[in-house]
């Protein structure tokens, strides 16, 4: 892909906001494997703008900022906002969230149409996850 055909096209990355964004980032490496490539920290030790990677998926991370209204689920009462990790193993990353600290939403379960099998978590900094596996067509 040249450089002008990745500038014409669209990404979405989610950008969290965590009350303690140094410890969610070590939460997000135990619980879905991420690699953290890239953190901003300031003299305070807040993280002003981080990066991680979760099977090459971005996710931006900071600290709260309640003077320019970056604030967390936590500070806010939750969160409408759902992140999806679609993975080949759906069980196996669950348990590991669960083991890491999350807290069970929903539990594994299969889908009506046996194409899906999802669970949901949250995770300590009040973020919504769905974990899922495709599992093959859709039966009617």
């Amino acid at each position: 892909m040249s450089e002008s055909d990745s500038r014409s096209r669209i990404t979405a990355t989610p950008y969290l906001c965590c009350k303690d964004a140094s410890s969610a980032i070590e939460f997000y490496k135990a619980a879905f494997g991420a690699e953290e490539t890239m953190r901003i920290p300031e003299p305070s030790g807040k993280v002003s703008h981080a990066e991680v990677s979760i099977e090459g998926a971005a996710i931006y991370i900071s600290d709260e900022y309640p003077e320019i209204n970056v604030l967390s689920p936590q500070t806010i009462g939750g969160s409408p906002v759902m992140i999806v990790l679609d993975t080949p193993d759906v069980d196996s990353l669950f348990h590991k969230a669960v083991a890491a600290g999350a807290t069970v939403d929903r539990p594994l379960q299969d889908g009506f149409d046996g194409a899906l099998r999802t669970g949901k978590l949250i995770d300590p900094y009040g973020h919504r996850w769905m974990v899922v596996t495709e599992r093959g067509e859709i039966k009617v």
